[in-house]
């Protein structure tokens, strides 16, 4: 029962990805947050010990925050269409193909709603993220901060995995704007717009290889020679592709940006990790590499452009 609700919930997800082409699908969200809590509720509760149990969760309690959003104004096709795409990777990533399975371990009933509460929390911190991409507040980013602290003392969130990855990628994507609301007023329209896009690229590309190649060194299986470059290079080729894709942004109406390639550029590398995850588990290797690139890319008309007209 639990895996066909499941499926149908992927399902509901994916409709939720491809919704922005079609003018309906406003109650997806909600669809897809009854299904994964019929799916949960169908198992035993100490399945919140498991991945499968925990991701049901987690995308429950995003979907409800994504859904109460977009009735109170948040823009429907965006944040159906990135929720509904980051609900894909984790039920993708984390819900077993085998199925929940009966665990022969015995866990008391704080365990299970400690994990319960923890798996809220990262759906709701999830769903929060992508809202504060397209409307940043302030304010909800400073409770979001103080709660990733938190999530990572009490629960070590950040190891590495899958999840983490995941969350990581989100929160790359929903603070971007916090840095381009205090560099976009100080941008004129100066010259070399192109020569400043280019290079600040290359240079964030440099930065992503080098970084990449550090961390992946430490990788005990891989090593530092050979096998380091080549992966290195596999990775940065892939981050660089997506992050390519997303200079094509401002074609689908994505402009209001002063530099719209350049946030393309940010939003696909920003998104790449995340992708990656589909693919390998040596994701997380790329985040470091990919903020600095994201900086890079930010402040690099301030530095990059001639007679840039600042502001204040």
């Amino acid at each position: 029962m639990a895996e066909t609700l499941t499926t149908l919930a992927f399902l509901s997800a994916l409709a939720m990805l491809i919704s922005p082409i079609f003018e309906k699908g406003e109650w997806l969200a909600s669809i897809t947050a009854a299904l994964c809590g019929l799916a949960f509720f169908s198992l035993p509760f100490d399945s919140i010990q498991q991945s499968g149990g925990l991701v049901l969760v987690i995308v429950l309690s995003m979907c409800c925050l994504i859904q109460y959003r977009i009735k109170s104004g948040g823009i429907r096709k965006y944040l159906n269409g990135m929720s509904g795409g980051i609900i894909l990777l984790l039920l993708l990533a984390l819900y077993p193909e085998e199925g929940v399975y009966e665990s022969v371990n015995e866990y008391t009933t704080s365990s299970n709603l400690q994990e319960f509460v923890k798996a809220v929390i990262i759906g709701l911190l999830l769903a929060q993220l992508l809202v504060n991409s397209v409307s940043f507040d302030g304010r909800m980013s400073l409770l979001m901060l103080v709660t990733i602290i938190i999530l990572q003392l009490g629960a070590q969130i950040f190891n590495g995995e899958i999840l983490s990855v995941i969350i990581s990628s989100a929160i790359l994507i929903g603070f971007m704007p916090y840095f381009e609301q205090k560099i976009n007023p100080k941008i004129g329209s100066g010259q070399g717009r192109s020569l400043a896009l280019g290079a600040s690229t290359l240079i964030g590309i440099i930065f992503i290889l080098a970084l990449t190649y550090v961390s992946i060194s430490n990788v005990d299986r891989i090593g530092s020679d050979n096998g380091a470059i080549a992966v290195s290079l596999w990775l940065v080729v892939a981050v660089t592709g997506i992050g390519l894709l997303g200079m094509l942004l401002p074609l689908l109406g994505f402009d209001s940006h002063p530099r719209p390639e350049a946030w393309g550029w940010r939003f696909g590398i920003a998104l790449s990790p995340m992708l990656l995850t589909l693919q390998t588990d040596l994701a997380n290797h790329v985040l470091l590499g990919v903020l600095i690139a994201m900086m890079v890319s930010v402040s690099s008309p301030l530095v990059l452009e001639k007679n840039s007209t600042k502001v204040g």
